[in-house]
Parts: C-alpha cells; structure tokens; sequence
C-alpha cells in the first residue's frame, strides 16, 4: 500500500451514505466514515484484531489525504448531520450509530482538526470517540470532557452548555407525533436542565429600521484574530480578563455593580477552569479576589466563593482532569491548597472516595504525605473512619512518609477485617524492623479470616525467625483441623515454626511423627504435613529420618508430600554446603 496517495474508497457500510459535491465534500466524507468505522471496530473486534490496524490505515491515510489536499478540516456538529464548508459530508439519523447525535448530545458545536494535525492526536481522538461511541462508561464523563481532558494542540472543541437537547427534545422528535408522544422529562448530559416555558422569548420585538444587509470583506489579519479569538485554547486567557473587568467594575464606586451580581460569573468561570485543569488561570483568580476590597456585607460571599476552589466538589474537578500519565504533582496544586483555607486533610479524603483512575489517586496520595508529618495523627483518624478503599491509600501515604507512625496505624486498625486494607498492612509490617510488637501484629494476622492474609503473615514470620512468635504459632495450629488449613497454609506453619525456634520446633515435630498414647489416635494428618513441612529446614539425621517414618505411616497424600519435602531438603543442604 502507497502511504502516500489517497486512500482507496471503501464501499459504504449498512446505514452509511456517501456525500460530497465537491472534491473537499468527499474527502471530508472519506474522513468521517473511517473515524466512525475506526471507532465502531473497537466493539466488534478485540484490540488485536488485523482488522483493527487495518481500520487505523485507512484513517490515518484519509486524514493525510485531505489535510495535503485541502487543509483544515472544520466540522460543524448538528443533530444528525456533519458539515465542512457548507457541505453536508456526513448524515445518519440512527441515533444509536450516529457519531453526529454522541456529539451533538453531548454539547459539541465544532471539531476542526488542524492541517498539521499529528497522526498522535488522531489516535487520542479515535480512543475519546470510542469510549462514548461503543456505550462504554456512559455515566463518567461526557464527550466535551473528555476532549477537554484529552489536552489537544492540534485539534479545536467548540461546545455549549445549559440548554443542551438530548434524545428526548423536540428538536430530535418525529415532526408528526403528537405532543403526549414527544413529551419528556430533559435529561441533559453534563449540562444544567431548565424547564423554561414555551413563550419565554416572545412578543418578538419590532424591527423599526430595516436596511439592506451590505456585505464587505475584511483584510487577513482582522479575519484570522477573530478566528484566534475564538480558538479553544484562548478561553482560559479571556476568562482571566473578564474576570478583571468585573472585579475592577466592582471596586469601582461609580459602576452600580455588587459582588452578588458578579457570582454567578465567576462560578462559571471557576467550574470551567477546575474542570480543564487551567490550574495557573485558577491561581490568579484567586490571587485577585483575595485582595479584592470589598464593603463588609459581601466579604462572607466571596470568602465562600475561594473556600469552594479547594473544597470536595472543586478538587475533585482538578483531580478529574488529570492527565493519565502524569507522574508528579503538579506544583500549583500545592500553591491551591496553601492559598485557601480550610481543612484539606479531610477534603483529600472526601475526594479519594471518587474513582479519578490511578493518576489521580497518586496526585492525592502525595499530597496527602504532605500532611503526615505536621498532623500524622489526623491522618490515621481519618484513616480508621475512612472506607477500605481509601484506607488504603492513606495508610499507604503513611508508609511512605512515617514508617514508625504507620505501624501505630496498623495497630490501632487491627479490628479492620477487608482483606485489602489487611495486605496494606502487612506490606507495612513487612518494611518496619523486627520487634516484638510487630512479631505480635503479624501473630495477629496469622488468625485472619482471608487465606492470603494468614499465608503472607506467615511467610514474613518465617523471615524474621523470632522466639516470641512460636507459643502463638503453636496455640493456633492446636485449633486447626484438616478441613481448613489448605496444603500450602500448612506448609507456611511449618517452616515458620521450624524458623521461630528450631530446638522447640524439632521436640514437637518428632511428638506429632511419632505419637504415644491418646495423643495417638487423637493426632490430625494436618499436624503430620505441618511436621514434615518444617523438618525440611532443620538440621541433623533425625529431621531427615522422621520424614521418612512419616512416608511410611502415611496416606498416598502424605507419601507424595514427603516425598517432595525430601528432595527440597536435599536441594537445601546442597545450597547451604556451596
């Protein structure tokens, strides 16, 4: 295949029909239809698929193709159609294929992809579209968030927000059903629903003076500043300035302005910021109203508007617009939270109980270690109260910056019984010194409920061999019968009591081998296969001789275990004398 042509025409799929009167029609045809059939492919095919990079050729070559051609491609949203220049290049009234109704729904206006747009960001397009195309996490984030999210240099978003048609306004009905048909509740996606009545605009005004409409072209450079007026990537600069004009307005004794009036603004424009993770823009926001001089009675009002910057709502914004490979914090989130009062420990919290995917939950992580040291004991309240989950993650900040203080942790949340959080705590017993009072945690959590806790448990108290945890290990396998203590939890006992205190270990092991009296017939196999288990790591003719009698006693399943058992202490002996 030439990459460099044009790409070859495919013929139309079901529901899809070809458009464009012109050379630009089709090409801009052509580009869609692959973007459409890239973005279907991901539910049809597994990712692997040949048929999925075949699908991404055929992109790639129709957007090379047009972009060498013709330019930028601009792509003005309707309900259930495309149009570049004027030209319909794109039309498909099933709602459930129609890439134009996701869009138009969602509350894009415009797409333009840029003529030097990288193959790059054509593929994060594709992964937006798809994620919103096939029906996947519908609840999340709606379209324009995701693009927004997505921090595109090459590729423009026009959106709108409040009055947002979705599937069930009348713009999209059947022009002959009848009212009780059309009639629906707004569900509007990501945007504020208003009920507004029927004749909300009306009477019209009169039109007194009507003059021929003149048309005059405008030189270059007026017409391409107010393209560059109108570019996404202006938005967070004109909100700074409006944001100045009415600050200044307000301060300004001879503009009959209020602080009340100016609120609604200034909400918008800090939902818009958080939301795009404009954090520089929402630094200097806050910058100019603290300073702002205001009379008394509105002082409480535009406290309550900074505190709102870092509160749950407001983080969770920021968080939520966190690129997916962020690796660091950003620093102007710290400057944000030094900037607003306001407890943020607990915030943090609050907005760990949301999903923001494995970025955001690192980016809160490390802010919440910023806490540790001035208010560690803070943190581990709000780790006992907090949900496993976030639990977790706290007690893993705690790791990570006070080890001495994570272990008091692990030890006040010793009645938390989630098998996660019990992990979290065993990787901290694991990195803190050996002591007798993690040997006792660790003791603790050999008598966990969850299988994977008590076998961790106990392999960590085989590695750190201490005397102190043989008479609990000791009681605990006493209670033990064979129907709940698995081959390899049984394995664990016994190298943990043969590592613990080897002298005792050898005296108990050669009791249940070699049993007398009413111990005899009381005995459990269980004990056997703990023995021999142990017996690999002792020393001396008798551990081996004891397994041995074992085998010989022994059912089939204790035979083969012995067997095993034998080879793996030969295979020691023979690394120890190396």
């Amino acid at each position: 295949m030439d990459d460099t042509g044009p790409p070859v025409p495919e013929p139309a799929e079901a529901g899809e029909i070809r458009l464009g009167h012109t050379a630009r029609g089709t090409a801009a045809n052509d580009v869609v239809l692959a973007l459409t059939r890239a973005a279907r492919s991901f539910l049809l095919y597994d990712p692997s698929n040949m048929a999925i990079r075949q699908f991404l050729d055929m992109l790639r070559l129709a957007v090379e193709a047009y972009c060498t051609h013709h330019g930028e491609l601009s792509l003005a949203v309707r309900p259930f159609e495309l149009v570049a220049g004027g030209e319909v290049v794109y039309l498909d009234r099933d709602r459930e294929r129609s890439l134009a109704f996701r869009l138009y729904r969602d509350g894009v206006r415009r797409m333009s992809l840029r003529a030097d747009v990288p193959w790059l960001e054509v593929l994060k397009l594709l992964e937006v579209l798809s994620i919103r195309y096939i029906g996947v996490r519908q609840t999340e984030d709606d379209m324009v968030v995701l693009l927004w999210k997505a921090g595109f240099q090459h590729i423009e978003i026009e959106a709108v927000e409040g009055f947002v048609p979705d599937e069930e306004v009348d713009d999209f009905a059947d022009p002959t059903a009848t009212d009780a048909q059309t009639e629906a509740p707004p569900t509007h996606s990501g945007a504020l629903a208003v009920d507004a009545p029927a004749d909300f605009d009306l009477p019209a005004p009169e039109l007194t003076l009507r003059r021929p409409v003149q048309h005059a072209d405008l030189p270059d450079i007026w017409r391409d500043g107010l393209v560059a007026e109108d570019a996404m990537h202006h938005m967070p600069d004109m909100c700074l300035r409006l944001v100045d004009h009415m600050l200044r307005a307000v301060e300004d004794p001879s503009v009959p302005l209020s602080f009340s009036q100016i609120l609604p603004q200034l909400r918008e424009i800090r939902d818009f910021t958080l939301t795009d993770g404009q954090l520089p823009v929402v630094l200097e926001i806050i910058g100019r109203l603290a300073y702002l001089s205001l009379p008394p009675t509105h002082t409480v009002e535009r406290d309550t508007l900074l505190t709102s910057f870092a509160d749950a709502r407001g983080l969770g914004r920021l968080i939520h617009s966190v690129p997916v490979g962020l690796r660091s914090t950003p620093p102007e989130l710290v400057t944000l939270l030094q900037m607003v009062p306001g407890d943020h420990l607990q915030t943090l919290t609050e907005v760990m109980e949301q999903d923001h995917g494995e970025a955001g939950r690192r980016v809160l992580r490390t802010l919440v270690e910023r806490y540790v040291v001035r208010e560690g004991e803070h943190v581990v309240d709000c780790m006992l109260a907090a949900s496993p989950a976030v639990a977790c993650e706290l007690l893993r900040a705690l790791r990570y910056t006070s080890l001495p203080r994570a272990v008091d942790a692990v030890r006040l949340a010793s009645g938390r019984n989630e098998l996660d959080f019990e992990l979290g705590a065993l990787r901290v017993l694991e990195a803190a010194p050996i002591s007798n009072g993690t040997t006792a945690l660790l003791g603790a959590y050999v008598a966990s409920g969850h299988a994977e806790s008590r076998l961790w448990a106990l392999t960590l108290l085989t590695r750190r061999a201490k005397p102190a945890a043989f008479p609990n290990l000791l009681e605990r396998i006493r209670g033990l019968s064979a129907r709940t203590v698995p081959t390899a939890e049984a394995v664990a006992y016994g190298e943990a009591l043969a590592a613990s205190d080897p002298a005792h270990a050898m005296e108990i092991f050669r009791e249940w081998i070699r049993p007398k009296g009413l111990f005899a017939v009381l005995a459990a196999p269980i004990l056997q296969v703990i023995a021999v288990s142990g017996l690999v790591h002792l020393p001396g003719d008798e551990a081996e001789s004891l397994i041995k009698i074992a085998s010989e006693k022994g059912g089939t399943d204790l035979q083969r275990h012995c067997t095993t058992c034998m080879v793996k202490r030969r295979r020691v002996a023979r690394g120890a004398e190396q």
